[in-house]
């Protein structure tokens, strides 16, 4: 059975996110959802375990199989790393932020150590997102070295769940008319490791990435963006500049990192 968890801090957006989560496995009998909650020092545990108690009760007129899980440790990250390894997640469906300080657990850098712990991918569901379908998904591929990695296994298997057509994105500001050599070698490996797919490939001579990424999401009717990057500068490229926070934050897509 496939294990997926919602960290809840009871904000709207970690509300949201639950919604999203049932929604997108719909009458899926082959998964199991956890609503995860941590609490910190002080805070009111049978409080807490009575939200998730009406939450629970709630949410399963969409999906039969849900459990509520609170725990409390040192850090919510670690604990939340170290419970989703034990439970062998296929996925981890985290909204960002709220406005007051509880709400405020789900911030950007928290939700960036998540996908660093490399324990599953992390769905990160914008505030005003509703899911409705997984039609057109999204790779962003810097094409450089491209092989069959962990990172691309954990891809394929959402694809596979899902379904969807395909589009790769490679934004780079060197293209002109025509790829070079490198960029078609690459490409071509992509195209066959991902051949049950059938992916179209997109190259973008644009200087703004994040810009670039917005304007064919929104061409394209994309409902998930998968950003599975080699590098650690490129997470804390996506996380900290202001043009990704506006994506980020308001973006109606759902971000699907998945940590090399």
């Amino acid at each position: 059975m496939l294990q997926v968890i919602v960290p809840l801090d009871f904000s709207e957006t970690s509300f949201n996110a639950a919604h999203y989560a049932c929604n997108m496995f719909k009458g899926r009998t082959d998964v199991n959802i956890t609503l995860y909650h941590y609490y910190a020092e002080g805070e009111d545990k049978p409080t807490a375990e009575n939200y998730l108690a009406t939450l629970k009760k709630e949410l399963q007129a969409l999906s039969p199989n849900i459990d509520t899980y609170t725990e409390s440790g040192d850090n919510f990250i670690d604990s939340l790393a170290a419970y989703g390894h034990v439970k062998g997640a296929y996925i981890i469906i985290m909204g960002l932020t709220g406005k007051t300080p509880l709400e405020q657990r789900f911030s950007g850098t928290n939700t960036l150590k998540m996908v660093e712990k490399d324990i599953c991918p992390v769905l990160i569901v914008p505030e005003e997102a509703r899911f409705s379908k997984v039609d057109n998904v999204l790779i962003t591929s810097e094409m450089k070295y491209v092989d069959e990695t962990p990172t691309l296994l954990a891809v394929k298997k959402v694809l596979e769940d899902f379904k969807p057509s395909l589009h790769i994105l490679n934004v780079d500001d060197s293209h002109y008319i025509a790829l070079t050599k490198d960029f078609k070698e690459e490409r071509d490996k992509m195209e066959e490791l991902l051949a049950s797919f059938k992916p179209e490939f997109y190259f973008m001579r644009l200087y703004d990435f994040h810009e670039a990424v917005n304007l064919f999401a929104n061409d394209k009717d994309i409902d998930i963006i998968i950003i599975a990057p080699k590098t650690h500068s490129f997470y804390e490229r996506l996380f900290k500049t202001q043009h990704t926070k506006k994506m980020i934050y308001q973006s109606k897509v759902p971000v699907l990192a998945v940590h090399e």
